[in-house]
């Protein structure tokens, strides 16, 4: 038991680590869309930015509360380069982070896409390509980690918020080992 509980703390402590370390692949590289998973501060205006630079042709973002519509979106943009006219989309469905990847692979098909660039806050980012790669398949997916500033290590908040993700990397991993067992369906 005392094996498990100091597995359990190191591997917290190697999670911190990791999404300290992380940082946004490729920045140069252009993808068909850029898509953005809502629930976190700054994620919306990293994925503004990223389309104001033409980092790809399309916004997708998932998860979007149904009383929120494009023009509300695009009020929130407050950078120098104009947003394109074209193509941002919205998906209202989605209010997990599970079903945020099933709601963009349903996008995808519809869309041919074969490349994205994924949006999402640095201690969400592991559990958000975990359930992406496990549902988007023949897809590119570059990962774009958001920091975000407002949590601090000396916060309470931050240790929540980390601590809560880890444990939820935790049991994703779990499932994900049983399903592949056969054990689970």
């Amino acid at each position: 038991m005392l094996l498990t509980l100091i597995a359990w703390i190191g591997g917290y402590g190697v999670f911190l680590s990791n999404i300290q370390a992380v940082t946004p692949q490729d920045p140069k590289t252009n993808t068909d869309a850029v898509v953005v998973l809502t629930g976190g501060n700054y994620r919306i205006t990293t994925g503004l930015t990223l389309f104001s630079q033409k980092s790809a042709p399309t916004l997708f973002i998932s998860g979007v509360h149904p009383s929120v519509d494009e023009k509300e979106i695009r009020l929130m943009w407050k950078g120098k380069t104009e947003l394109p006219d074209c193509c941002i989309i919205l998906g209202h469905e989605a209010t997990t982070t599970f079903e945020n990847a099933l709601e963009t692979e349903e996008w995808i098909k519809e869309n041919n896409i074969k490349s994205i660039r994924l949006v999402t806050s640095t201690y969400h980012m592991k559990r958000a390509l975990m359930e992406f790669h496990n549902i988007v398949k023949d897809t590119k997916i570059i990962p774009h980690p958001v920091e975000i500033p407002d949590y601090k290590k000396e916060d309470l908040l931050f240790w929540k918020i980390t601590f809560d993700e880890y444990n939820k990397v935790l049991y994703r991993t779990g499932i994900f080992y049983l399903e592949r067992q056969g054990i689970l369906k």
